[in-house]
């Protein structure tokens, strides 16, 4: 290939482009894989009697938006009386919950939001849904809120409250 004197920098600027979007989309994780590595080290967590929120606070702030944290942090400081566990949307944690599977599938996806459904799938009645509000940060999917799955998604994910 016969490149002309005046465009080889050019030639060398789009291919070094083009390596650099390629490697970029490539790293950038599905929002439902990061929901079901959340949830399986939050799980794992739990069931070693480990609090996420202050035993492992770098690893959860790698899958949980910033704002949200902040907020957790925020309750757990001042102690307002929480009814449950933010992420799992419950009062108790099912057994099941720690030993079954956790799937994730995305149901809605925008620029820089998704809706996210999560089943933590264990037996029969343990069956327990979640849809999870994740938004980019930094080339990251990132939960930003947590509700019980009522799978009434009508507005978007953006606009809705973080806690």
């Amino acid at each position: 290939m016969l490149i002309h004197k005046g465009n080889f920098l050019k030639f060398i600027l789009s291919g070094l482009l083009l390596v650099c979007l390629t490697a970029s989309a490539a790293t950038l994780r599905a929002p439902e894989a990061v929901a079901t590595e959340f949830y399986g080290w939050y799980l794992q967590t739990l069931d070693a009697d480990q609090d996420p929120l202050s035993d492992r606070y770098d690893r959860l702030n790698a899958y949980v938006a910033k704002p949200l944290v902040d907020q957790l942090v925020k309750r757990l400081q001042e102690k307002q009386p929480q009814a449950g566990d933010y992420f799992l949307q419950s009062s108790r944690i099912h057994g099941a919950w720690l030993r079954g599977a956790v799937k994730a599938v995305t149901l809605r996806r925008q620029a820089r939001s998704a809706d996210v459904l999560v089943t933590l799938d264990g037996d029969g009645d343990a069956k327990h849904d979640l849809v999870l509000t994740m938004v980019l940060d930094n080339g990251t999917w990132k939960i930003r809120h947590v509700n019980r799955a009522a799978l009434d998604i009508s507005e978007s994910s953006p606009s809705r409250a973080a806690i």
